[in-house]
């Protein structure tokens, strides 16, 4: 975290602990209802306070609407075979509690993966068929952790509209502080739901995150704000005999949550607009990946598993294959292999981790273990 979001994050916790019952019941900035901070976000997002909801994480919030939309049996999810267990488990429940059905599209080998085009992984993952369309919603990450890989948004929605899905729903895990949400190709707006963290790329505090949802005015039946004490108010308004009470504001009180954290997150947002904004940290940071990617391309090419060619495919994670620096044509696929890689990169001062996924081109697939690479802070 920069200096002046441990800072505040301090002194938010001071002022918290000095007085815990004021600080929840009054505090314009530690507030339950947290007004003042969800105003910040959405400006720092281009979009309307009651679009956005403060969450503890990205998980909470894919959780707050995939359990949440009035999913019936027999509906359709649409998937990648390289979800996060953030989308897959509560999906699980759901297909375990009501009979929900999953359709798992898995990517391609990352032989191909690497040299594709965003239109041709589009049609790859979400091909314009019989077999997704009509599906109730679609489900995936932004940006992979497993590749590297960045689906655009702006195509996907317009994938999403060609085969008839209701709602698109991101998992942003990977993206808030890396990407410029505002921009025309990956703007928020894009989606219906977008759920993110504040603690990873925007190296805010832990236990922060935001849940954006499109539809201000949204409501039962259709979608219901668990992890919410507003579910009265709510629901005082579905026969539309008064003003409704936005989704986003009813998710928002659900007892007492990280509000110094949330505090400290706008920091580190005010941080980033300081350094340049979005777009000149988005790219500085594919700059900085660019130059990953480029050492293992000139060392061992056929390693490499992150996207290289389009740009519209880019994000600051680099994944490849561990291989012998001296004799690059030995390829490892074992964890053993990938975690001793990690280890030597860490002791280095280098950002690094080992991460298993499918690589076969089957929903089903064993995993194996390549490497991924993160890069170090941007405004170092």
């Amino acid at each position: 975290m920069p200096d002046c979001v441990i800072s505040d994050f301090h002194a938010g916790l001071q002022k918290w602990a000095s007085d815990p019952t004021a600080s929840y019941e009054t505090d314009q900035v530690f507030g339950k209802r947290q007004e003042s901070n969800r105003s910040k976000v959405a400006a720092f997002l281009g979009v309307d306070k009651d679009n956005i909801c403060l969450t503890d994480n990205t998980t909470m919030g894919l959780s707050m609407t995939l359990m949440g939309l009035g999913f019936r049996q027999k509906d359709r999810i649409v998937i990648t075979n390289h979800e996060h267990t953030a989308v897959r488990s509560p999906l699980r429940v759901l297909r375990e509690r009501m009979g929900l059905q999953i359709e798992v599209r898995p990517f391609p080998p990352a032989g191909a993966l690497s040299r594709m085009s965003s239109p041709e992984l589009l049609d790859a993952l979400f091909p314009v068929s019989p077999d997704l369309r009509g599906a109730k919603a679609v489900c995936i990450s932004h940006v992979y952790p497993t590749t590297g890989v960045r689906l655009p948004l702006r195509a996907l929605r317009d994938r999403a509209d060609q085969l008839d899905i209701q709602y698109l729903i991101i998992d942003g895990a990977q993206a808030l502080g890396m990407i410029d949400l505002t921009a025309d190709e990956d703007d928020i707006s894009f989606t219906d739901f977008y759920a993110c963290p504040g603690h990873k790329w925007l190296n805010g505090p832990p236990g922060t995150g935001v849940l954006y949802i499109r539809n201000a005015n949204i409501r039962p039946p259709e979608f219901y704000p668990t992890i919410s004490q507003r579910m009265e108010q709510v629901s005082d308004c579905i026969d539309d005999s008064r003003p409704c009470y936005p989704v986003a504001k009813a998710l928002q009180v659900r007892g007492c949550s990280n509000t110094p954290g949330f505090a400290a997150m706008i920091t580190a947002m005010r941080f980033a607009e300081e350094m340049g904004g979005s777009a000149q940290i988005e790219k500085r940071i594919l700059a900085l990946s660019d130059k990953v990617k480029a050492l293992v391309l000139a060392r061992a090419p056929h390693c490499i598993v992150s996207p290289h060619a389009d740009r519209a495919l880019l994000s600051g994670i680099t994944t490849f294959f561990p291989f012998s620096w001296h004799k690059p044509q030995t390829v490892f696929h074992d964890r053993r292999t990938a975690d001793w890689v990690v280890n030597e990169l860490l002791e280095k001062g280098i950002q690094v981790r080992s991460i298993g996924f499918s690589n076969t081109g089957t929903a089903d697939a064993p995993y194996i273990e390549p490497v991924k690479l993160t890069n170090t802070p941007w405004w170092s």
